[in-house]
């Protein structure tokens, strides 16, 4: 079979012949239809996450190793299962979208239904070979999801972009008033785009590109938005709305956390998602005075993913715009997220 992998760290992303997998035990073959690019992996193509104020966490202290196979947002066909898979015959070449944030499958975490918040991550594409190839072996059929009636194209998008935005959005204690959504990239357009699909009663969007909000508002029905880089972007906004009762930050800078913590009504939640690196920097008297709620979220549990491909299967949700491209040009791909020029996502198709 054929994967990309990074076989040294800021390097591009060679693709290589390896053998077929056979899956024993309880594992999975799906043959991958097609994968999306997600901006972590212009992170793990670097081999470290910058952490902020110069910290940078290597991948080799989260598990992962080189060669590393990338990609997360995984659709295809079952092709082959193990004797204790559970699986027959009549399953091989079913849709399935993956959920790739597998973990140790023994700790509290796990045995909770969490296992994108086990200490001992099996993630697909970071600790296990991940979705930039033919085939991808997953560990039990559990982590399949049911994609009959999806899009082939999009829907592993669902499993990174779409469960990140959903399990954020779902940390917000109230769907009444105002929720700001910073970052109109991919996972923050899926943000507004589930946010209103879901019954959030009003959302703003916000970012520095003109275009991403346009789009927000003409085609995925932001009630405001707002350039941060215009001078006068908070004063517009909580003219507006009086103070957003939540912020979901899919960016994490400086500048983003600053501007929320600005925006927020007394009692107000932000929620970070963000791994652009930045610090939180905050008197902790305002955070008593304004009774702030500070979270974080990273991706999404299984059954947040169950939920979400229920609600798009009904569709509640509209789809973001995809632009599909050939495995082969991973590399050009991955330039593209790093230059900031994505509309809305990209997957890669066979």
């Amino acid at each position: 079979m054929k994967a990309f992998r990074v076989k040294e760290f800021g390097k591009p992303v060679v693709e290589e012949i390896l053998p077929d997998p056979v899956p024993t035990g309880k594992q999975v073959v799906v043959r991958v239809h097609s994968c999306g690019l997600c901006h972590s992996d212009v992170h793990f193509q670097e081999g470290y996450i910058n952490l902020g104020g110069g910290g940078r966490l290597p991948l080799e202290a989260a598990g992962a190793h080189l060669p590393l196979t990338m990609g997360h947002e995984i659709y295809g066909y079952i092709s082959d299962f193990g004797p204790q898979s559970g699986l027959q015959e009549a399953d091989r070449n079913r849709p399935v979208i993956v959920y790739p944030w597998i973990g140790c499958g023994e700790c509290d975490a796990c045995q909770a239904g969490y296992d994108n918040a086990c200490t001992r991550p099996q993630n697909l594409g970071l600790q296990r070979p991940g979705g930039y190839a033919d085939k991808v072996v997953v560990r039990d059929a559990k982590f399949l999801i049911d994609a009959t009636g999806i899009d082939a194209t999009i829907g592993g998008v669902y499993a990174c972009s779409g469960l990140t935005s959903y399990s954020a959005l779902r940390k917000v204690p109230t769907r009444q008033g105002w929720v700001g959504i910073i970052g109109m990239g991919g996972v923050g357009l899926m943000g507004l785009s589930i946010a209103k699909g879901i019954g959030f009663e009003k959302v703003a969007a916000i970012d520095i590109n003109n275009s991403r909000l346009e789009l927000a508002q003409n085609e995925f029905g932001a009630d405001l938005v707002a350039n941060s880089q215009s001078p006068d972007a908070a004063t517009v906004v909580l003219d507006q709305t009086g103070g957003l009762q939540a912020i979901v930050d899919f960016v994490g800078s400086d500048q983003t956390c600053a501007l929320a913590m600005g925006l927020l009504a007394p009692g107000g939640t932000y929620v970070n998602v963000g791994l652009f690196g930045g610090q939180l920097r905050l008197p902790l008297a305002v955070l008593s005075l304004k009774q702030l709620t500070i979270r974080g979220s990273y991706v999404g549990s299984l059954a947040e993913l169950h939920e979400l491909i229920e609600h798009v299967r009904a569709g509640n949700i509209k789809p973001i715009p995809v632009t599909s491209r050939p495995f082969s040009t991973l590399n050009e791909g991955l330039a593209a997220l790093q230059s900031g020029l994505v509309q809305g996502r990209q997957v890669l198709v066979v």
